[in-house]
């Protein structure tokens, strides 16, 4: 009886999963906002691995077609007032490049811009910073520095003090110098979506995307530097713990497959199948 009955909760799992395969999965938020910033995968997401050396870390694999990409909701959170610092952080790994990728934005495109927006410009030119000043397509910060290498991961950082942008790349200023056809002002969106791999109106990014975490302060360059050289830390968690000690808003984890009665029905599976175990004994 023991023997069909796990013949059959294997069977039954295996087509389960085997049919959740290819479904959109759900890359959760462990920072303070919790699952309300929960990242949203397309189905066309995959899984590889990620920037962090310890703990079986995973990324978000994109194929750079257009609907490709990772969409958190609207939160006000993540869109605070022009005035109000933040900071924005990734780790990228490019593996092609038109000039035109966006890894991470929160722009929108209609009518006059609001928000931000990161590209991946090339390997030479490196990665570009915007944000938008509410006049038309006009920039309010246009920064650009450090170097976007396909096939390797680059730690990509953004602050702004509430009237000031910098930019970071692999824990060094990469640039704070405002390119001189933008007015240095800035257009907080009030409305925009948080999405990796594109932006609102598409720039498909191709590569993977790990660790994308926002915060309400502008973090400080000392801070920055150490987020880089922990995630070469050989302690599982090491990098993770920091993102949230430091007050992560969002820190996107990956690879987790909705929905989640998939576990459920496991372990629920795994007990029914002991009780009989037990029940055969007595």
């Amino acid at each position: 009886m023991f023997r069909s009955t796990s013949v059959l909760f294997a069977a039954t799992v295996g087509l389960f999963f085997a049919g959740a395969a290819g479904a959109a999965t759900v890359s959760p938020n462990t920072g303070s906002l919790g699952a309300a910033a929960n990242g949203s995968n397309a189905d066309t997401v995959t899984f590889g691995p990620g920037a962090v050396t310890a703990g079986n870390d995973q990324s978000a694999v994109y194929d750079g077609v257009s609907g490709t990409k990772t969409t958190v909701p609207f939160q006000s959170a993540l869109n605070p007032a022009s005035s109000s610092p933040f900071t924005v952080e990734f780790w990228a790994r490019p593996t092609a490049s038109d000039n035109d990728d966006a890894p991470v934005s929160n722009r929108v495109s209609a009518g006059n811009r609001s928000g931000w927006v990161f590209f991946q410009r090339a390997d030479a030119t490196g990665w570009n910073f915007r944000m938008y000043n509410g006049v038309g397509s006009g920039l309010g910060w246009d920064l650009t520095g450090g170097t976007a290498t396909l096939n390797s991961w680059s730690h990509v950082v953004a602050t702004w003090d509430g009237s000031a942008a910098q930019l970071y790349v692999n824990g060094a200023l990469a640039d704070n110098t405002n390119d001189p056809a933008a007015t240095g002002a800035y257009n907080a969106s009030a409305a925009a979506d948080f999405i990796l791999a594109a932006t609102d109106s598409g720039s498909p990014y191709a590569g993977s995307v790990d660790e994308t975490a926002f915060y309400p302060t502008a973090l400080s360059a000392a801070t920055i530097l150490n987020h880089f050289n922990t995630a070469s830390s050989a302690t599982p968690g090491a990098y993770q713990s920091l993102v949230r000690s430091d007050g992560a808003l969002l820190q996107l984890s990956n690879n987790v497959p909705e929905p989640s009665s998939i576990v459920l029905m496991g372990l629920g599976g795994v007990a029914l199948i002991r009780r009989r175990r037990v029940n055969s004994r007595a």
